[in-house]
């Protein structure tokens, strides 16, 4: 039997998996990102999370290797994270610190891709040839996928599809822009709102379930951002003609209550006379991200990334 060890690396937390070649999970971990997200501190943390998983294997030859998920711009082939906003690093050679310090072949991946990579390969995407991957969480983001094909871009940033604009003039996005998808529609933009209503902070969990109880004023604000979200997949379902888009991230974890209601938005704002691409929800979910990273080196070991 082969394992790997998955690690998911987000602005709040670490999230870190011990993983068959099924990638059922074996064991699961999670440990706060430091406050002051210092490089040196983070990786060490890292390195403990993962020799902790390392612990739980029998034999340790058995460990065909590790994954790690980033958020931000990442440079695959060299291992480097170039930037991320959520931690505020520059150029950081994630895969080569990790690598010397566990001794084991590390890989790194972009998270939302790498979300996208455990659903093609292991999830709700394994029958499709082209898809399109969109994870919605504190932010939202995509991956395009052609013939089994991953669609990276020019310059490493294709599908950034939560900065897509679905209304002019609408709320300040942290991009820059006003009324991107992200600034609409993600878990981050409900608890805005959220906010702006009950002048209390309040989870994305919480508004979902109050939102599922019929509990003002969190239904009106999951419609809302259910309504952007289907205008958003409406408008990529007709630019991409994929045969599925598959949904995953934080939000996703509400399951049919937030697919059908975004579903009833996409299907009213389609122009098709044929089929519409399936809208699905992720198996993983929001650990798609780890389980992506820890598909890795088995995907690596056999070529297919």
């Amino acid at each position: 039997m082969a394992y790997s060890i998955g690690i998911d690396l987000g602005g709040t937390k670490i999230a870190g998996v011990l993983v068959n070649e099924q990638l059922d999970i074996l064991a699961y971990e999670k440990i706060p990102v430091e406050p002051k997200r210092r490089v040196e501190k983070v990786l060490n943390d890292i390195v403990s999370l993962t020799q902790l998983l390392q612990k739980k294997l029998k034999n340790q030859n058995e460990l065909v290797g590790m994954g790690i998920a980033c958020p931000g711009l990442v440079d695959i082939d060299h291992g480097i994270m170039v930037y991320s906003e959520n931690l505020n690093w520059r150029n950081v050679p994630v895969v080569q610190i990790l690598s010397e310090k566990l001794n084991h072949p590390f890989y790194l991946e972009h998270d939302v891709r790498s979300g996208a990579i455990a659903e093609v390969f292991f999830g709700a995407g394994k029958e499709y040839q082209n898809l399109v991957y969109v994870s919605v969480g504190t932010g939202i983001s995509g991956t395009l996928i052609w013939e089994r094909q991953f669609i990276r871009g020019a310059r490493g940033i294709s599908a950034e599809l939560g900065h897509i604009i679905v209304e002019p003039g609408g709320p300040l996005c942290r991009c820059g822009n006003a009324g991107c998808l992200e600034a609409l529609s993600s878990g981050s933009a409900m608890e805005r709102e959220a906010y702006h209503l009950t002048k209390k902070p309040v989870s994305g969990a919480t508004i979902m379930q109050k939102a599922q109880e019929n509990i003002s004023p969190f239904t009106n604000i999951v419609h809302q951002a259910a309504y952007y979200f289907g205008i958003g997949l409406a408008n990529i379902a007709q630019i991409f003609d994929p045969e599925a888009i598959i949904l995953g991230g934080g939000v996703s974890e509400s399951g049919d209550f937030w697919l059908k209601l975004v579903e009833s938005y996409y299907v009213k704002h389609q122009f098709w006379s044929f089929s519409l691409p399936d809208l699905k929800l992720g198996a993983f979910k929001g650990k798609a991200s780890v389980m992506g990273a820890a598909g890795l080196p088995f995907l690596k070991k056999e070529g297919l990334l």
